[in-house]
């Protein structure tokens, strides 16, 4: 077991790499507490940069304060920060580049420990026993596991059948692991030894998944594209979405997208667990029990900086990440569950994931 405690050091690192910023982040109110009832945002920054930034948004006051891991800890965030998870009052901030994953206390923002030297970690998932974590990681086909309290590494799980690890969910028991790059299969691991215990086939390159109130789980897979090298016997194909029942693995394919659609957004869904949203080209809303498409979407958008989308569980509220040029600072647009704009504030660069308190 190796202890990766060292922020002192990993806090260092991020000073340097923020010395290559070349984007301003905008002052707002710094103040560093509390953050207590609203929405953390995620910018990813620039890749190599060490700019990305952690913001918080009170919902009530429509108040921002930026730079929420900077004010609270005096150190850059890092480099492409890549998703975040909530768990019993900690949140956990996945930094991609620096191969860094933070445990922070959501209420101050105040890192209480560190995961670092990681191949590529993407995402973090809490088994039903909060005692165990796994980070999944792009450029191997290893999931690291640890312990949430005390962010130690207890282990690792070396998946079979697939090459890497992204977005994962888990229902009971099981941790459904998608394996995105170059893939079209889903892994599944027992929580409670570890073990994997099946592996099944989706669509091409499956990248995100959310679990609805039923207990199935949608992946969207994107198809692939002239640059994945994809295994033998697999081609490239039309993005596609599945519903997964995740007690039997049977795997059903819902609908396909026109050849060329790019889901500018990971899947997300409401609080309810019975509506999943998406961007492709628009804003989608589907029932998770329809049998047919929507025919029109729930919003129309324009240009291609829409980068992220997540739905507010308390109130229906749709938050959509804009990055605009993709070089500049984004924005975050939040729509009522109606489609009408409640409010527009700007953030840092890359904006894209969205964690709710």
């Amino acid at each position: 077991m190796k202890k990766l405690f060292s922020l002192l050091s990993i806090f260092a690192a991020t000073l340097l790499l923020g010395g290559c910023n070349s984007n301003e982040t905008p002052s707002g109110d710094e103040t560093p507490v509390p953050y207590d009832e609203g929405v953390f945002i995620l910018c990813e920054g620039s890749y190599g940069a060490g700019n990305a930034s952690l913001w918080f948004y009170d919902r009530d006051t429509k108040e921002v304060k930026a730079d929420v891991f900077g004010a609270a800890n005096s150190a850059k965030l890092g480099d492409v920060g890549q998703s975040m998870y909530l768990h019993n009052g900690t949140l956990f901030v996945v930094v991609n580049n620096s191969g860094v994953v933070y445990a922070l206390d959501a209420t101050t923002g105040e890192a209480t420990g560190v995961i670092d030297n990681l191949l590529s970690p993407r995402f973090i998932a809490i088994a039903p026993s909060g005692t165990k974590g796994y980070i999944s990681q792009m450029y191997t086909n290893k999931v690291v596991v640890f312990d949430p309290r005390t962010m130690t590494i207890t282990g690792e799980i070396e998946l079979q059948g697939v090459a890497d690890s992204e977005q994962m969910v888990v229902w009971g028991g099981k941790l459904f692991i998608a394996a995105w790059s170059n893939g079209h299969k889903i892994a599944v691991v027992d929580t409670a030894t570890d073990e994997q215990i099946d592996t099944f086939e989706v669509g091409v390159q499956p990248y995100s998944m959310v679990l609805d109130r039923s207990g199935s789980i949608w992946v969207v897979c994107d198809g692939g594209n002239e640059w994945s090298s994809l295994p033998e016997g697999v081609t490239m194909e039309v993005p596609s979405l599945w519903k997964i029942n995740a007690e039997t693995h049977e795997a059903t394919r819902m609908w396909d997208f026109a050849a060329g659609s790019y889901f500018r957004s990971r899947l997300a869904i409401n609080g309810s667990g019975d509506t999943i949203y998406f961007i492709n080209d628009a804003v989608w809303a589907v029932d998770v029990e329809a049998e047919t498409f929507p025919a029109e979407p729930l919003l129309s958008v324009e240009g291609w900086g829409q980068y992220g989308l997540d739905i507010d569980p308390t109130n229906g509220d749709l938050y959509i990440a804009d990055a605009k040029d993709y070089a500049s600072n984004g924005s975050v647009l939040r729509y009522s569950s109606e489609g009408d704009l409640i409010d527009e504030f700007e953030v840092g660069l890359l904006p894209s994931k969205f964690i709710f308190r």
